[in-house]
């Protein structure tokens, strides 16, 4: 498997995880209150700073293997 499949595929499983988590906490929150799960929040915003690191190693990628192929 290359690298970037790799980065593509990582980068939408943490898109992934930051919707379903994002929509869990949300659901517990309403169902428990908000100040028992209001903490529970860092993990869909870790998961988007997860994704969009790898959006930016992806777009990086992308650049070396052009300016490889130019030289």
């Amino acid at each position: 498997m290359n690298l970037a499949r790799l980065n593509k595929i990582l980068e939408q499983f943490w898109w992934a995880i930051a919707i379903v988590s994002f929509v869990a906490v949300t659901f517990f929150a309403f169902q428990d209150g908000f100040s028992k799960w209001a903490f529970y929040y860092l993990v869909p915003i870790i998961s988007v700073l997860m994704a969009l690191v790898r959006r930016f190693m992806k777009n990086k990628l992308d650049k070396s293997s052009a300016f490889k192929k130019e030289a």
